[in-house]
């Protein structure tokens, strides 16, 4: 009985091959996206979860409370070995310190950016394997440090690399003990190289030992499986207070589970680009497109399922008079339409292979190496596209064979309300999902080209920065004026901080028009050039010079947000306040007009400027005229001038840009996944209005006999779908607009939700749909009323 209802499946399919065809790319292609954005959002999920001991790892963090709000930091030094000492819940601890350093060997000079000072006892904490080296001894030394795999390879190739050396910042010998495996892509943080915590702090800054204020450590803790987190953050919290007595701040401690720290836990100051936060906002809404694309998909395969097998209402009515009954009617029905979901499903499992590569690189993470590395999201495939066959089995199964047979031999059910109101229904349902992802796509990839566009109160065209490491001769005016006196080279400046790169927060004290104002301040440290070339404007009091001997170390530039801060609306108030900040006193002596140091995601907050100080950027403004040379030069000179650092440098653009590199790639695949989601509505439509066209034939030709034309005939083809459309704009614009304004509001910086949005999506949809049912309405129409008059 299988084998019968089977063959007469393959038979309809064979009959009706351009239905068939239609309905299985749709279907494969929409279970191919939900696949890859199930992929995705269980990777972004995911995050940490494979460390043995995730359920019982928290980090230790510290929220300043300010009167400018929560300043969201890390740890300090002393805090961790602290808390494993005086509190028996807590069962080992650990710290690491990302930073990023010079790295030189026999085979290059490299910028690592993804290091780390880490505790003896990382690997007591993370499940981090190591391929080479005892995990209890290859961190409790200065200058270990231990290599990831693909590091060893950079460094050594195919050599052992146990017992080697790397020369750090051009000045101290590191010895290689350890190899682990690359840390895997869903860890929060992911380096490269650990270098021992006792190198920093025993060997290159022991101050930081003691240093309770000093936040920029993550600390660690593994918990036992009785702990009470709200106790013992409040047991850290006494503790902080007994090291910590500034009275103008508050400081709490904030203990995150390490599963929730991607996706819910706020971004901790730090200097490198090895630890990153996600968006549970974006998550959401990577679910939402799946879930859009996969109901398309299934709206098109049940609303062609319906549709043609209204066709078949005259073979209903013979199988009834040949005896067959209603369940074995229903079963052929059932089994055309799970059949062919299941043909979609092992299409799709072939266009998951073939695309896979293409989606890692546009994620920019191995969200996964093959289609069967996860044995279980194949079986959700089958699951998903089974339960699609037998929900557009089921309106068949049901109705069609139930009628009399007297009834569909007469094919009465084919203009029954029943019928038409179901497909408008579905075809309404669908014009409205994808009118939310025309919305949505526009507004995204507006928002993108904003934040790329957008003024942004400085120059960064142009720019050269280098990262000399916080080497004060490489800083200093003598090696700045050596590499100005180059071909292509018009300016340089030092800092401790430019655009796009974190930069410190230090605690200031400034005068306001209130009495005083204590808070944790952005500080960038510069010299007498910076502003000038960056071209930042001064809009109240004077730029630093070198001509005023205070300007060294007694005076102060703020920007407007920071005026603001103090309470003068007007700049020019704020100029001659007193100001204290690391240990230096003085006045401001001029206020600079705000510019986007941070990215778009936040507002411009306070800032201040000091001369002198730390610094670690040379940025060289170059000539656009032969990039390649001047580079050439500055190299060749910088050798000369500074042998023992490496030359470390980037471009301020590609750095500052780099910022909005996860909303790049969740534009990308956003974009990608509504591309999709129309072409699969497209298919469906034109199948639809193939259907429509083929039921009203006859209507066709006697509308051309009696004298209609063809214009006319195309008019009321096409007028129906119109309607629909419409339906769906009336409902969709208040809900794109909703849903597109919660998204814009994680941005400090976006653009408006302009009205023409929504015209504009309205008329794509409505183009694309005529576009895609004209060829079938223009073709009826032009057909031959004699032809069309003998269709049966």
């Amino acid at each position: 009985m299988l084998r019968n209802y089977i063959r007469t499946t393959i038979k309809y399919f064979n009959t009706h091959l351009s239905f068939s065809i239609i309905n299985l790319v749709g279907l494969s292609t929409g279970l191919t996206v939900c696949y890859f954005a199930f992929l995705y959002v269980n990777f972004e999920l995911s995050y940490d979860s494979f460390h043995a001991k995730a359920n019982q790892i928290y980090r230790l963090s510290t929220d300043v409370k300010t009167e400018n709000g929560t300043d969201y930091r890390g740890s300090s030094a002393p805090l961790g070995p602290a808390v494993k000492e005086l509190f028996p819940e807590v069962q080992s601890a650990t710290r690491i310190l990302l930073d990023y350093l010079i790295i030189e060997n026999d085979l290059g000079v490299y910028s690592e950016e993804k290091i780390a000072y880490a505790d003896s006892t990382l690997f007591s904490v993370f499940s981090f394997p190591l391929t080479t080296g005892n995990p209890l001894r290859v961190l409790n030394a200065p200058f270990n440090v231990v290599l990831s795999e693909t590091c060893a390879r950079k460094y050594f190739g195919s050599e052992n690399p146990i017992g080697k050396t790397l020369l750090i910042n051009g000045m101290d010998q590191a010895y290689v003990t350890g190899i682990m495996k690359d840390m895997p892509f869903n860890s929060h943080f992911r380096v490269s190289m650990l270098v021992s915590m006792s190198t920093l702090l025993e060997s290159w800054n022991p101050s930081l030992e003691s240093s309770w204020t000093y936040l920029r450590f993550y600390t660690y803790l593994v918990l036992n499986n009785s702990h009470n987190v709200y106790a013992l953050n409040q047991k850290i919290a006494d503790l902080m207070n007994q090291h910590v007595t500034k009275k103008e701040l508050e400081f709490l401690p904030a203990l995150e589970p390490i599963e929730r720290i991607y996706l819910h836990g706020h971004a901790r100051g730090h200097r490198a680009g090895s630890a990153e936060t996600g968006n549970i906002n974006n998550v959401y809404i990577f679910s939402l497109v799946a879930l859009f694309v996969l109901l398309i998909a299934c709206l098109n395969f049940i609303n062609l399922a319906t549709a043609f097998s209204i066709q078949r209402a005259k073979e209903i009515g013979i199988r009834k008079v040949m005896g067959a009954s209603r369940m074995s009617l229903m079963i052929q029905f059932l089994t055309d339409a799970v059949f062919l979901s299941t043909i979609a499903c092992i299409f799709s499992l072939g266009l998951i292979s073939l695309f896979l590569p293409l989606f890692n690189q546009l994620s920019d993470k191995t969200v996964s190496i093959g289609v069967f590395e996860h044995p279980h999201y194949l079986g959700l495939l089958f699951v998903m596209a089974f339960a699609v066959g037998v929900l557009s089995g089921l309106y068949p199964a049901f109705f069609l064979s139930g009628f009399q047979p007297l009834d569909s031999l007469k094919g009465r059910f084919a203009s029954s309300t029943k019928g038409i109101r179901l497909r408008k229904i579905l075809v309404t349902s669908q014009f409205l999902i994808s009118f939310v992802l025309l919305v949505a796509t526009t507004v995204v990839f507006r928002q993108l080209y904003f934040m790329e566009n957008k003024e942004l109160g400085f120059r960064k065209e142009h720019m050269l920065a280098i990262d000399f490491q916080f080497n004060t001769f490489a800083g200093s005016e003598a090696v700045k004026g050596q590499l100005t006196t180059l071909p292509g080279v018009s300016f340089a400046s030092s800092s401790s901080s430019i655009p796009g790169k974190p930069n410190h927060k230090l605690e200031t004290k400034l005068q306001s028009i209130d009495g005083e104002v204590v808070d944790y301040f952005d500080a960038y440290f510069v010299d007498y050039n910076f502003l000038q070339q960056y071209g930042i404007d001064v809009i109240a009091g004077r730029p630093f010079s070198n001509q005023v001997a205070s300007d060294s170390s007694n005076s102060m530039v703020i920007n407007q947000a920071c005026a603001r801060k103090l309470g003068h609306q007007n700049p020019d108030d704020a100029i001659g306040k007193r100001f204290s900040q690391w240990g230096r006193e003085g006045v401001i002596i001029g206020v600079v007009k705000d510019f986007h140091f941070h990215s778009f995601r936040e507002e411009v907050q306070p800032l201040t400027f000091q001369t002198g100080g730390i610094s670690t950027f040379m940025t060289l403004t170059i000539s656009q005229d032969d990039v390649r040379s001047t580079l050439s030069k500055v190299e060749e000179k910088w050798s000369e001038v500074v042998p023992d650092i490496p030359l470390s440098y980037f471009f301020t653009d590609e750095a500052y840009n780099s910022m909005y590199n996860s909303e790049k790639r969740f534009g990308k695949l956003f974009i990608c996944f509504v591309t999709i989601a129309i072409i699969i509505s497209c298919l469906g439509l034109f199948g639809l209005s193939a259907f429509s066209t083929i039921q009203r034939t006859k209507e066709i030709g006697i509308r051309k006999v009696l004298g209609s034309s063809t214009s006319g005939i195309v008019v009321l083809l096409t007028s129906d779908f119109l309607k629909l459309i419409g339906v769906a704009l009336l409902v969709g614009v208040p809900l794109a607009w909703l849903v597109m304004k919660q998204w814009l509001q994680e941005f400090a910086y976006r653009i408006n939700l302009s009205f023409w949005i929504f015209i504009l999506a309205g008329v794509v949809l409505a183009l694309v749909a005529l576009l895609t049912i004209s060829f079938q309405t223009i073709r009826a129409a032009k057909a031959n009323p004699v032809k069309s008059l003998k269709v049966e």
